[in-house]
């Protein structure tokens, strides 16, 4: 009866040992939106990041990729919106230039969302130092919308 009790009480405080700290769900690509962010771009209409990219990432084709395909699951039509955007200057020129530098490689987004099969007409790109919806980023980031 003894072993009984201290089995039924050291049981639960060992497994709660174990318990993985925090809410954060590991994810097979870095950066991926989980599957409930993605679900919600049928509500939002467009108004969702689907993928953020901050600057001087390295290997981000992975995670638009999961999300690109996660997206059309949901909407075979969908289009995307390739946004550069960084943080407002008191000298708008500052700003410009430094989201000039993602540039190329919000091109290279932009290409690799039409390469997971979204037609060229339904990807577009901009630049903007402020997105609806989105919180202003404190460095040059390239934001991804899906509608």
């Amino acid at each position: 009866m003894r072993r009984i009790l201290i089995t039924l009480v050291l049981t639960p405080i060992a497994l709660a040992g174990c318990a993985l700290s925090g809410r954060k769900i590991v994810s097979p690509y870095a950066d991926a939106p989980s599957l409930v962010d993605v679900a919600a771009l049928s509500k939002f209409n467009g108004q969702l990041p689907l993928v953020t990219i901050p600057e001087g990432t390295q290997n981000w084709a992975p995670s638009v990729s999961y999300a690109v395909t996660q997206a059309l699951k949901i909407n075979p039509k969908a289009q995307f919106r390739v946004y550069v955007t960084g943080p407002a200057s008191a000298i708008p020129s500052d700003s410009e230039l430094a989201m000039a530098k993602l540039t190329p490689e919000a091109a290279q987004v932009a290409d690799a969302i039409a390469a997971n099969g979204v037609i060229p007409p339904n990807v577009s790109l901009g630049a903007s130092t402020k997105l609806a919806h989105v919180p202003a980023p404190a460095g040059p980031e390239i934001v991804v919308f899906a509608k």
